[in-house]
């Protein structure tokens, strides 16, 4: 069996924005890296660029659709039995029930598979969601409690939910804090810019990322007369049931109640462009946003909730604010708008923390060190074919 390592992500696009240090990594380890994304494009040409085995399940942008599931599945086979890795690395919920299956079918030795988020799968707001995640659970359970498998959750809070409905062996469980990597050279502090105070919200523009509380707030702080931007950086996700329409991002933009930018490309200038990170979501794995915003030297804005809190110390580096409270979301954000020196102190102390816990370094050793005690070891570093 040859030292190969199968990454299998959702898209390209998370390639190259949160897996691109881990495959490197690994490939310096001696690790032959594979990397297989559901939806392709440009950015896994960009992973071949730089010497990455790639290839693209398929193009089914319309969430959950049997057929096409089904044909992923197959391929997925056939990609385990071509390759052979020794290790096959899961990442995302999705991608979860298809690798599992993927890989007891092809005989794969290791299998790793990590939650980013648990998400309406483990906490469905509607029957068809219900239904949906009763199928998808089940199959997980029957094929994560065997011994080849390992499961990795992004906060303790996750892990606890993961064992508690009997879906992993506690023995073959870790918490690894952050599967997504942050590059503390990249992402480095700089002096506040000047003007009125920004406060941004960076996601994916769903509603369990609280984007309508950040918009309720802003216009609750524009009643009171607080001078502070309000901008939600990020794009709809069609596929997705919680998505904002862009009819109502558009309506909102156009009235001025927020600034609407869109996806933005260069995360790290864009966070030293504010002056304050927001974050109310119902519920999280690890966020990015909040660690690259910390890293970067800016003080938090988030919800008391799983994951958020796991980046934002209340008092500390940031304030925490209860879940779907506008009120309280606009509080904190006026109480960080208009304390310049309260800013500066939590987010040099934001820096210290991600640099302490958050650093890729850090994460990477963690994730590095369970491939090789699952198997990266046993074989020489394979040449490829």
């Amino acid at each position: 069996m040859s030292r190969t390592l199968f990454l299998l992500d959702l898209e390209d696009r998370y390639f190259l924005s949160h897996r691109l240090a881990l495959a490197r990594a690994a490939r310096e380890a001696g690790w032959r890296v594979v990397a297989c994304a559901r939806i392709g494009g440009e950015r896994l040409e960009q992973m071949r660029a730089q010497g990455f085995e790639c290839f693209v399940l398929g193009e089914n942008r319309e969430g959950v659709r049997l057929w096409a599931e089904f044909r992923a599945l197959v391929k997925l086979v056939r990609a385990y039995r071509k390759y052979r890795p020794r290790v096959a690395h899961h990442i995302g919920a999705r991608n979860l029930p298809h690798g599992s299956i993927a890989a007891w079918l092809a005989q794969t030795p290791a299998v790793v598979n990590s939650f980013t988020g648990l998400g309406s799968l483990f906490f469905p707001d509607s029957l068809k969601m219900k239904m949906l995640s009763k199928i998808v659970l089940s199959s997980l359970k029957l094929f994560q409690l065997r011994k080849t498998v390992w499961v990795t959750l992004e906060n303790d809070d996750d892990r606890e939910v993961v064992l508690k409905k009997g879906l992993a062996e506690k023995s073959r469980t870790v918490t690894i804090r952050g599967i997504g990597f942050v590059d503390i050279e990249s992402f480095h502090p700089e002096p506040e810019p000047p003007g009125a105070p920004l406060a941004v919200l960076a996601a994916r523009m769903l509603r369990d990322k609280g984007v309508r509380e950040f918009v309720e707030a802003a216009r609750l702080l524009k009643a009171e007369g607080v001078e502070v931007r309000m901008a939600l950086a990020g794009a709809p996700d069609p596929k997705n049931p919680s998505s904002i329409p862009e009819s109502a991002l558009e309506g909102w933009r156009e009235s001025g109640e927020v600034e609407w930018w869109g996806h933005k490309g260069d995360m790290a200038e864009m966070w030293r462009g504010c002056h304050v990170a927001v974050l109310p979501s119902y519920r999280e794995g690890l966020p990015r946003s909040l660690l690259e915003a910390a890293a970067c030297g800016r003080p938090l804005v988030a919800t008391d909730v799983p994951g958020c809190r796991e980046v934002a110390r209340d008092g500390v580096n940031g304030i925490l604010v209860p879940p779907r409270d506008a009120g309280a979301l606009a509080g904190a954000i006026k109480a960080l708008a208009r304390d310049a020196a309260l800013r500066r102190k939590m987010g040099a102390a934001g820096r210290r923390i991600v640099e302490a816990e958050f650093a890729d370094a850090i994460v990477l050793r963690s994730v590095l060190g369970l491939y090789e005690r699952l198997g990266g070891a046993e074989a020489a570093p394979d040449k490829g074919d």
